[in-house]
């Protein structure tokens, strides 16, 4: 009786706090996400000590994961990858191989081990578009040639980052970082992305053709909610992420014809367990490693300021490799700055994994939530001072 009035509490105290925090994150111009993040800093066990994880919070938590991916997959569009272009694809490989890069480095500077390194530059690599495309969104720019090859490099930029994952979550389980296992991993990663896309581009069309002939309510949603945990399953038995599969399966359910209808369906699912996702994650930091009087935290403090630059500095970089005429280059890559959802995803596996201590775990979370509370401010401001220079001409 303790245990199950232990966890209804908590789980009220968790949707509660995410719903008020994420208002009043989003009242002041941000995404929901940083809210639902100071959310669990608040709970979590560095401040009130409210909420813990226990295993069925951490199980909800993990679904939450799933249908975040699955969302994120049923809101792309396979076409994309054609559309995207040359330089497109130019875009997310510079804004995964710099940041990488440089956050590997950065770690191993600070004295953590190669594996912990590469974790840390896998975490860097991801980008959360979302939250640019909103900034788009509202300024009525999401047709602007900027805006085209940003979401074209996003698309790309996540297949990439899941194969990354992939590999880094074996190197995590015990094995070796070289060439041959990366190879093999990623490749591994990219063949069941394939299969599982290219399988259920055949069969999902005959598939929801008899769907859509069933009487019952939430037929389509129910179906494709089941493949999404059916690919999640076999992508965690052929050793890759859930998260991986559950994109997969996204990508394939956003082809057919009834996606409106799924995608309205699964928001009530989404707006239940994805906050719990992101609240658990807050309460993962601990916000004493930020104290700067206690002379032991100013190296993770340092070593945030250093990742929070090369984060940046990654991103904004993978811009200028574009040399079409007209195009804002540094616009791009500055759009390509957030990490939001993804790069917590990255660091979450990583704690989980005990690849990360919480001083780390905590440094990365917060150049996660720095990245993605800062981009839309700067994306506004660009966006209007371009618009005023092409009225002035």
């Amino acid at each position: 009786m303790h245990d199950i009035y232990t966890f209804l509490i908590a789980l009220v105290t968790i949707l509660v706090a995410a719903k008020l925090l994420g208002e009043l994150a989003v009242r002041f111009g941000q995404s929901a996400i940083v809210g639902e993040l100071i959310a669990g800093v608040i709970l979590g066990p560095s401040v009130l000590g409210i909420v813990g994880e226990t295993p069925v919070l951490s199980g909800i938590s993990e679904l939450g994961a799933i249908i975040l991916l699955f969302e994120v997959g049923l809101s792309s569009d396979i076409k994309e990858f054609a559309k995207a272009g040359g330089w497109a694809a130019a875009v997310a490989f510079v804004g995964v191989i710099l940041p990488y890069l440089l956050g590997y480095r950065v770690f191993l500077h600070f004295g953590l081990d190669n594996t912990q390194a590469v974790f840390a530059g896998a975490v860097l690599t991801a980008t959360s578009v979302g939250i640019t495309a909103r900034v788009f969104m509202d300024l009525k720019k999401i047709d602007t040639e900027e805006a085209k090859i940003v979401l074209g490099a996003a698309v790309i930029d996540d297949v990439i980052g899941l194969a990354i994952l992939a590999v880094v979550l074996k190197l995590a389980a015990g094995g070796t970082v070289t060439f041959g296992t990366i190879a093999q991993v990623s490749c591994t990663a990219v063949l069941f992305l394939a299969l599982a896309v290219g399988a259920g581009l055949l069969i999902a069309p005959t598939i929801f053709k008899y769907v859509s002939k069933l009487k019952q309510e939430h037929a389509a949603y129910i179906i494709a909610f089941a493949f999404c945990l059916i690919i999640s399953a076999v992508s965690s038995k052929v050793g890759l992420a859930p998260i991986v599969g559950a994109f997969a399966a996204g990508l394939v359910i956003s082809t057919i014809r009834q996606k409106e209808e799924i995608k309205r369906d699964i928001k009530p699912l989404y707006v239940f367990f994805v906050p719990v996702f992101f609240v658990l994650m807050g309460t993962r930091v601990d916000i004493g490693t930020f104290n700067p009087f206690i002379v032991a935290n100013r190296e993770i403090m340092l070593l945030t300021a250093v990742l929070f630059a090369v984060a940046f500095i990654g991103k904004a970089a993978a811009g200028f490799v574009v040399f079409k005429k007209g195009v804002d280059r540094l616009l791009i890559g500055v759009s390509m700055v957030p990490r939001g959802e993804v790069g917590l995803i990255f660091a979450g596996m990583g704690l989980k994994n005990e690849v990360f201590g919480p001083s780390d775990y905590s440094a990365l979370v917060a150049v996660i939530m720095l990245t993605t509370f800062i981009t839309p401010f700067l994306l506004k401001y660009m966006i209007v001072r371009k618009s005023k220079v092409q009225s002035a001409k």
